[in-house]
């Protein structure tokens, strides 16, 4: 019985990092989605703003890609979601609101992948 009560509370140690990673990636999947949904309404944003919006977004989506380090759907999903908000950073820079807008637009569909992955 003893024994028995040990190896559950291995198990559940064992199992906690694949908990915790989907946590991360559905918290920065979730964020990431939120900024990226307010860029595609038809308020005025400014060219600071896009940069404000799009230094942030790089940096979730930086995360969420080394949170999905174990899982190669995941991982996959968080590559090109990354490389569209990377697209997206280079077109706000350039003051290209439109360019940024759409790149952001082509992200959403693998960040919400991401959150139904991870929910």
């Amino acid at each position: 019985m003893k024994t028995l009560r040990w190896f559950v509370v291995l198990a559940c140690l064992a199992a906690t990092p694949a908990f915790a990673e989907n946590a991360r990636v559905y918290n920065y999947s979730t964020r990431l989605a939120s900024l990226l949904a307010d860029t595609q309404g038809n308020a005025m944003i400014s060219p600071a703003g896009w940069k404000g919006i799009a230094n942030e977004a790089n940096a979730l989506a930086n995360k969420l890609y080394a949170a999905t380090h174990v899982n190669k759907t995941a991982r996959g999903l968080a590559r090109d979601a990354r490389a569209h908000v990377r697209e997206m950073h280079k077109a706000a820079m350039k003051g290209d609101a439109a360019g940024a807008k759409a790149h952001a637009a082509m992200a959403m569909p693998f960040v919400h992948r991401l959150i139904d992955w991870s929910s």
